[in-house]
This record gives structure tokens, C-alpha cells and sequence, in this order.
């Protein structure tokens, strides 16, 4: 998994595979303080972080550094792109929730909730989504009181 992040700054810390497939895949990394996400794109045998920016992915919910979230929390994300989405995901502690989802080819709603109420203590989201040509992964942590 370090050789598929190479020396990509935003990935430092505990390092997770959260999905790969379709030539594409997500990356997170969590520290004490901070949590990342990256999709990279296979391009010629190679995995490459995606750099592009025509995925644009705003949280919704619990708010990054939220110190008490329910221990079930719907989590959520706003997506726009000028092209059409592929594929979008959500995951929290590493478990892809079953989403659900609204609006238009190119800007919607993503939405979900874990199976059953987290523990109390600090949690990390990760959402993902993409384009037949881009894509972006964003995550940021929250805590459950």
C-alpha cells in the first residue's frame, strides 16, 4: 500500500485501502490529530494520485471536528462536477455505508448511515466520487459523546 501512495504528503499516518477497482481507488490515512483521503487513477500500469479538481465534494455531516455527533450519525456529502458521476461512496472507520442519493447527473446529495451506533470516542468519515475522467476523496474526523 506505501508504494501505491508514493510520497503524496496527505497520506502520512495509518494508512487504509478503502476501495479499488475500475482503474480506481481510495486511500486513507488517519493520524492522532488528522485524517486524509486521496483517490488515485491507474494510468499506464501506474497508480497516480488524481490532481485534477474537476470533483468537488462539500461535508454536510457530523462537521469535521464535531465533538458530539450521535453515536448514529448521518453522514453526508455534496458533490458537483461538469461531467456526470460514475461512482460516489461514503465509509466511517473503514465500512462503506449503504448511501443513498439525490439531484442531477452533475450536482447531488450523498447521504447514509452506519449499520449500528458507534462507540464513543473519534470516528472517520471518507467520501469519494467520480467521473468517468476525475475524481476527489475527502475525510475528516468527528467524535461521538
Amino acid at each position: 500500500m506505501r508504494a501505491l501512495i508514493g510520497a503524496d504528503p496527505r497520506l502520512a499516518g495509518s494508512l487504509r485501502m478503502l476501495f479499488e477497482g475500475s482503474g480506481w481507488s481510495v486511500v486513507q490515512s488517519t493520524s492522532p490529530t488528522r485524517a486524509s483521503a486521496v483517490a488515485f487513477r491507474l494510468v499506464h500500469g501506474r497508480w497516480r494520485a488524481d490532481r485534477v479538481r474537476g470533483v468537488s465534494i462539500t461535508i454536510l455531516g457530523p462537521n469535521p471536528g464535531d465533538r458530539h455527533a450521535p453515536a448514529l450519525p448521518q453522514v453526508a456529502m455534496e458533490i458537483s462536477a461538469h461531467s456526470p458521476f460514475v461512482e460516489s461512496a461514503l465509509w466511517v472507520d473503514g465500512t462503506e455505508l449503504e448511501e443513498q442519493g439525490g439531484g442531477t447527473p452533475t450536482n447531488g446529495t450523498i447521504y447514509g448511515a452506519p449499520a449500528r451506533t458507534l462507540r464513543a470516542g473519534r470516528h472517520v468519515a471518507v467520501g469519494y466520487a467520480r467521473t468517468a475522467t476525475t475524481a476527489a476523496a475527502v475525510a475528516w474526523s468527528f467524535d461521538v459523546s
